[in-house]
């Protein structure tokens, strides 16, 4: 899924950029041929929305980042995600076609946002119906976005969604041949994404987060399990063969000790420092993890249409 892409050479790395009400996280990821990717830069500054186009100029003078591509990942605050009947139709027309679904399950006008979507893989669903994931984001919302990038003398290539950051991470854990489920619980609520090697086959929200545990996270252990039978049962790929558990900005050992004695499926922490051995750019604590994770996730995109 992307609403904009230019071709752009990443020779110095691909910027993974995410904004959101606390701060600007950002990472940069470069991959050479045969390689492991190298994760360059890795780091969270603390800024109020209105301070963070400063904040994003003066990072990029301090790292010599000028020019550098950017896939931006938009925080789940800003955009809407609908899991809708697929029309059958080329894939060309899928984002067109769309729309017109959208337009009665939306507050705003059509002419106001932009829609994308991707397909579920054609297994999924036992091949009953297919279905696809539509991203809804204001124009307004999108034009700010871009204007940031571009005024801190950064080259915006593509911007994604929170799932398809995830996505990325998975395929760096291992999702190659069998079925991940990466977890991020934040305050309020979560989400959990499966994946089969580079496709996505669910992203479902938690309606339950950390505060709404208060040290007793049995509702949530229920819905995290809840959304691992619903892709048993219904998706038709078989079992949850990994569950890894994104870093929380806090309470992490808790949960990780809490969740994990109540799912049928072994649960695990998912670290930076794993996923990028030896890098120094990965020596973050669990706190600063959570904030950097869907900018590294954004980082590690490859495709660039």
């Amino acid at each position: 899924m992307v609403w904009f892409a230019k071709r752009r050479k990443t020779a110095d790395g691909l910027l993974g950029i995410e904004t959101g009400p606390e701060g600007i996280a950002l990472a940069r990821v470069q991959r050479v041929p045969g390689e492991a990717p190298r994760l360059l830069d890795c780091l969270f500054r603390k800024a109020a929305p209105a301070e963070q186009p400063a904040v994003l100029r003066a990072l990029v003078a301090e790292r010599g980042l000028a020019g550098t591509a950017v896939n931006l990942v938009l925080h789940p605050a800003t955009y809407q995600m609908l899991l809708l009947d697929a029309p059958d139709v080329p894939a060309e027309e899928l984002r067109d076609a769309m729309r017109w679904r959208v337009k009665d399950l939306i507050s705003e006008s059509l002419d106001q946002v932009v829609v994308d979507t991707f397909r579920l893989p054609e297994d999924a669903y036992r091949g009953r119906s297919r279905m696809a994931y539509c991203a809804v984001l204001a124009k307004a919302r999108m034009q700010a976005l871009g204007d940031l990038v571009e005024q801190a003398g950064l080259h915006l290539q593509s911007i994604d969604i929170t799932a398809m950051s995830f996505r990325n991470l998975g395929l760096l854990a291992g999702a190659e041949n069998m079925n991940i489920a990466l977890l991020r619980l934040r305050s309020s609520e979560g989400l959990i994404c499966v994946q089969n090697g580079a496709d996505l086959y669910m992203a479902r929200r938690i309606e339950q987060g950390l505060d709404s545990a208060g040290g007793d996270y049995g509702a949530v252990t229920l819905e995290i399990q809840r959304s691992l039978d619903y892709f048993e049962s219904q998706l038709g790929k078989g079992y949850i063969n990994r569950l890894l558990l994104l870093p929380t900005k806090r309470d992490g050992a808790a949960a990780l000790q809490a969740l994990g004695s109540g799912l049928a499926v072994k649960l695990q922490a998912l670290d930076l420092r794993e996923l990028f051995p030896g890098q120094p750019a990965a020596e973050l604590d669990g706190a600063e993890q959570a904030y950097c994770m869907a900018a590294v996730g954004a980082a590690l995109r490859q495709e660039v249409l």
